[in-house]
């Protein structure tokens, strides 16, 4: 049975066992620049192919890869205010180029008040199916 995020962050919670990652290395494998076209009105974060093909696709079931171009929602673990949002997560079929989109302007842009120029870090997190996020740097 697969457990829903918020349901894996109750039983980490009742058990007190954190399952975040913490490791020796930087765990943030996809770092992101913001630009402006990433803060725009189309409400979308565009990923670099080459670090979702090697850091990504791999760690996902044949299904969910098959799913990219239709798009699938993906939760997305906000590391710093440890907070939970839903994304859709797609591959353009006219470019190839993998994009967060929903209600990325909302609960990201706005709410963190993301500018041009900050760093942001991406990571898949196998064990707790989710995207955790982080700002790096502000510009």
């Amino acid at each position: 049975m697969k457990l829903s995020c918020r349901e894996v962050r109750r039983e980490e919670m009742r058990s007190g066992v954190s399952l975040e990652l913490k490791l020796g290395v930087d765990p943030w494998v996809i770092k992101k620049t913001i630009e402006t076209s990433d803060l725009g009105h189309l409400s979308r974060l565009l990923l670099a192919v080459d670090g979702v093909k090697k850091h990504i696709l791999p760690k996902w079931d044949a299904n969910r890869n098959e799913s990219l171009h239709k798009g699938f929602q993906v939760c997305v673990w906000d590391c710093d205010t440890k907070s939970e949002h839903q994304l859709v997560f797609k591959q353009w079929a006219s470019n190839g180029s993998y994009v967060l989109i929903g209600k990325w302007k909302k609960v990201f842009v706005e709410r963190r008040v993301l500018n041009k120029g900050d760093q942001i870090g991406l990571h898949w997190d196998q064990t707790n199916s989710r995207f955790n996020f982080r700002i790096l740097n502000r510009a």
